[in-house]
């Protein structure tokens, strides 16, 4: 079928069962131009800045469990790749990975060569200079060649008429009447695109995205009331359609191959109320210690060093002061609910705000900030082992004593020191580093905030234990310091962190350093390591997941779907580091996994 799917395709019943696609098994690839250079004595093209955005915005969608869940390594976005070999390369090494769904995206500036072969403009490329473009008959090539995938889905955000001017994406149409569709079919696909041949696909220079990616990420944010769920292609084309329409814009077009109009890549929000704590973006994410910025195994230090900020280097936003009349508070423990010391409304004014008890370990909560420009700040709660004591100084309020780091590496950190507790609270706020072209976001204003309101529930007795049990075969009841025997490491006594649920070990031999913990987040997906069985277990094995001196096992003891219908599962870690061969590494961590997967109850 070419063009519009407005009847059913003959001979193919209409479509019934929409399934979405397993993140696991799918990837995105999306690329995005938004500035150009001159070239060869041609003048740049008009820079179109709210690609930039819509693009990230749309990326974040993609993530988002209630959108699609896309794990953040399936889902990659290229901003103003330099050569069509890297947009190549990208979708090449998508289009082996994935197993069920492919998506590629582009928006940028669009041109047709007299043979009316389709070009993507990259930031070299110019209509006179298209020896940098990306042509299409290549990317489909690749699309073809490498699929695995059942199903694949291209949009195009680009037009193909006139000379580019301010607001507009796209030159002078090269003659021809054969549809935008045609020019651009990937056999047993649905293919979207923002216009037709003769017309100017429009980016409103007063809107924060091209006005076809602005409805498609509006139609995910929102849904469509009437539709199914999850949502069919053609029903997101339709919408984007009339949309588009009655604003007097252009008219997408699409075409489905096969059954291409009945893909899904999104549930439909419309249909069921979003969780009042869904998270739009980022998913939870994968459980190897190599992506867990907030604490790499092999680059830890004692708190104590990391304290190293006078009060007076970074001012703190006015704090709470004490009453003198602070209300008893509940110890910090394992069941106590990190969750009670956040306040996501407090951060609403930096952006849309969404909290996530889940996010990683038991031991943290997590408030994701999504800021206008696309980006996301995650501020993070956790409770930590005592600090030990420092001489650096401090700022007690109420009963809590404020101690202060300066930012570091896209991050800003506080810490507090409840009286009477041998615990104390870590609240940071990480940078995800994919912001549009506004200012970066004021991370240490946005901790302080954070910590305005951990102070509060501190020292007005709003800690609460959590709510909701854990099942008895869950790593939240386990020791990770019980698991492994520190004889087999030549170490000294083990580092607990907060509740046992991470312990570190060292050699008193070698350089030899080890560390267990739990974690939460998306199902390991076979791509991110080797597969393999320990005991009763299904487990991954790492090489290199911190450095060429490192090797992880990663072992699935449960697998469960929460509250917002996402698949989590919960996972027990061991990483070793030191100056050995890989071969050395992972034979003692497959021995420690053996050893410490014994003491676990069967999984789930």
């Amino acid at each position: 079928m070419h063009g519009p799917p407005d009847t059913p395709v003959r001979g193919l019943p209409a479509p019934s069962a929409h399934v979405l696609p397993d993140p696991a098994a799918s990837r995105a690839v999306l690329i995005a131009v938004d500035t150009y250079r001159a070239v060869d004595g041609h003048a740049a093209m008009e820079p179109l800045p709210s690609v930039a955005r819509g693009a990230k915005r749309l990326a974040h969608l993609l993530r988002d469990p209630a959108v699609w869940g896309l794990p953040r390594k399936h889902c990659v976005l290229l901003s103003n790749p330099a050569r069509p070999d890297t947009v190549l390369e990208a979708v090449s090494r998508a289009a082996r990975a994935a197993t069920d769904t492919l998506l590629v995206y582009f928006a940028g500036h669009g041109w047709l060569e007299t043979d009316n072969d389709l070009c993507l403009m990259l930031p070299g490329s110019h209509p006179d200079h298209l020896i940098r473009a990306l042509k299409y008959r290549d990317l489909r090539s690749v699309l073809l060649a490498r699929r695995r995938a059942h199903s694949q889905v291209v949009i195009l955000d680009s037009c193909f008429s006139g000379t580019a001017v301010t607001g507009f994406m796209g030159g002078g149409f090269a003659g021809g009447g054969q549809t935008v569709a045609h020019h651009a079919l990937v056999d047993r696909t649905y293919l979207m695109t923002a216009c037709a041949p003769q017309e100017l696909a429009y980016a409103p220079p007063d809107e924060p995205y091209p006005a076809f990616t602005g409805e498609l990420i509006r139609t995910l944010e929102h849904g469509i009331p009437g539709a199914p769920d999850p949502l069919p292609m053609d029903a997101v084309f339709r919408q984007l359609r009339d949309a588009l329409s009655a604003k007097q814009r252009p008219r997408p077009q699409a075409s489905a191959i096969n059954v291409g109009h009945e893909i899904a890549l999104a549930r439909n929000r419309a249909r069921t109320p979003p969780h009042p704590e869904r998270r739009p973006l980022p998913p939870p994410p994968a459980a190897p210690a190599a992506h867990r910025w907030w604490r790499r195994p092999s680059l830890w230090l004692p708190p104590a060093l990391l304290l190293t900020a006078s009060l007076a280097a970074v001012p703190l936003v006015p704090l709470l002061t004490g009453s003198g009349n602070e209300t008893a508070r509940p110890p910090l423990n394992r069941d106590t609910d990190p969750c009670t010391l956040t306040a996501p409304a407090a951060l609403a004014r930096y952006g849309e705000t969404e909290q996530d008890p889940a996010y990683g370990g038991f031991d943290r909560c997590d408030v994701l900030v999504h800021r206008p420009d696309g980006g996301t700040v995650d501020v993070r709660v956790e409770l930590d082992p005592a600090t030990p004591e420092t001489t650096e100084p401090a700022r007690t309020v109420g009963s809590v004593k404020v101690l202060k780091t300066p930012p570091d590496d896209g991050t800003c950190e506080r810490r507090l020191a409840p009286s009477g507790e041998d615990a104390t609270v870590t609240i940071s706020a990480k940078d995800d580093g994919e912001g549009g072209d506004g200012d970066d976001p004021p991370l240490c204003e946005m901790a302080d905030t954070a910590t305005n309101s951990a102070l509060a529930a501190l020292n007005e007795g709003k800690v609460r234990p959590r709510t909701t049990p854990f099942p008895a075969n869950s790593l939240f009841h386990r020791n990770a310091c019980a698991l492994i025997d520190p004889t087999a490491l030549h170490a000294g006594p083990p580092r607990p962190g907060f509740a046992n649920w991470l312990c570190r070990y060292s050699s008193t031999t070698t350089d030899l350093d080890a560390v267990i913990f739990f974690d939460r987040g998306q199902p390991p997906s076979p791509t991110d390591g080797t597969p393999t069985r320990i005991r009763d277990h299904r487990a991954l094995l790492h090489p290199e997941p911190d450095g060429p001196h490192t090797f992880q096992v990663q072992i699935t003891q449960r697998t469960y779907t929460d509250t917002r219908n996402r698949e989590l599962t919960e996972t027990l870690n061991i990483v070793l580091s030191g100056n050995a061969p890989q071969k050395s590494l992972r034979a003692l961590a497959v021995t420690l996994a053996d050893t410490a997967t014994a003491k676990l109850p069967k999984p789930t």
